[in-house]
């Protein structure tokens, strides 16, 4: 599969224009295959997209363009999602992080932005935390990782985790989460702009369950506890960046302020008004913006 465009460049003849693709591979890792995306011709900073809960790299389509015309642009699917090998056993934030650091050694080759949206978020953060040496700089996007110590389970979230966790009664909630229904609740809930939610979008994260089944989602849900942001202030010395939608519902702005209490003293934290979860869909050039702003700021290497 290649996804092909075309943008005009600023060069030395202004109506010159460079050309551009982004390719679909897969490289295999400890665990099976890692399908990715990675934009032709490799230039400036190698740029690492890392998806949500559910997601998988689609999710990432609308600010590509952006991306690959400055950055390389390169996305993945963490196991258990999307179109990657689907493990057994639970998830954890260590198997995400290891399959990261796979991937930018075996692919970009050499040290990369990291950018995390949601449970993406845990993953880099634990990838900066052990392998720091393969992180340019950590970009978390409206990041999970923080609930369990801003908001302890309650008596009734732990009902549900306990129904989640139980032989067939979990199974039977994952199927029905597992319909075109179910993934379109999922994302009205996530979405500020709701007409971002598109028969399109929803055909796009149905797709992988339809194909694989619920079972991987449904083991990243059982250890929902565990899938933390761990690290402690000072673990990861390097340049961050924290980008949150004021309007999330699920994982509100206090929780950015939260990281850059609890992990990431020095990051920078940009809060995009009138956006929800998922403020790369649903202000895509605000997003952009933002982020190649910082990136395009990070200390020359």
């Amino acid at each position: 599969m290649a996804i092909r465009s075309t943008t005009t460049a600023t060069t030395s003849a202004p109506s010159a224009e460079r050309r551009y693709r982004v390719n679909q591979n897969f490289v295999s890792g400890s665990y099976g295959p890692i399908r990715y995306w990675a934009s032709e011709p490799r230039q400036g900073v190698p740029i690492v997209f890392i998806h949500g809960y559910g997601a998988l790299i689609e999710h990432w389509r609308p600010i590509m363009r952006r991306i690959a015309r400055e950055h390389t642009f390169y996305a993945l699917d963490l196991y258990g999602f999307g179109y990657s090998a689907r493990p057994a056993g639970l998830a954890s934030r260590e198997r995400w992080a290891a399959q990261v650091a796979t991937f930018i050694t075996k692919v970009v080759g050499g040290p990369a932005v990291v950018v995390g949206h949601s449970m993406g978020g845990v993953a880099v953060s634990e990838l900066a935390r052990s392998r720091p040496e393969l992180v340019r700089g950590l970009v978390l996007v409206n990041s999970s990782g923080m609930q369990i110590y801003e908001r302890p389970v309650t008596p009734t979230d732990r009902v549900l985790l306990n129904l989640i966790g139980t032989p067939l009664v979990g199974e039977a909630v994952a199927n029905i989460i597992a319909t075109e229904w179910g993934v379109r609740q999922a994302l009205l809930a996530a979405y500020h702009h709701k007409e971002r939610v598109t028969p399109e979008l929803v055909e796009t994260f149905l797709g992988p369950l339809q194909r694989f089944g619920s079972q991987s989602y449904l083991n990243t849900t059982r250890n929902a506890e565990n899938l933390v942001i761990k690290m402690e202030a000072g673990e990861y010395p390097g340049p961050a960046l924290i980008i949150w939608g004021t309007e999330d519902r699920s994982l509100p702005p206090t929780d950015a302020n939260a990281i850059k209490r609890r992990a990431l003293p020095q990051a920078e934290i940009k809060l995009l008004d009138d956006c929800g979860h998922c403020p790369f869909d649903e202000a895509p050039d605000v997003f952009a913006d933002v982020l190649l702003r910082w990136v395009n700021g990070l200390p020359q290497t």
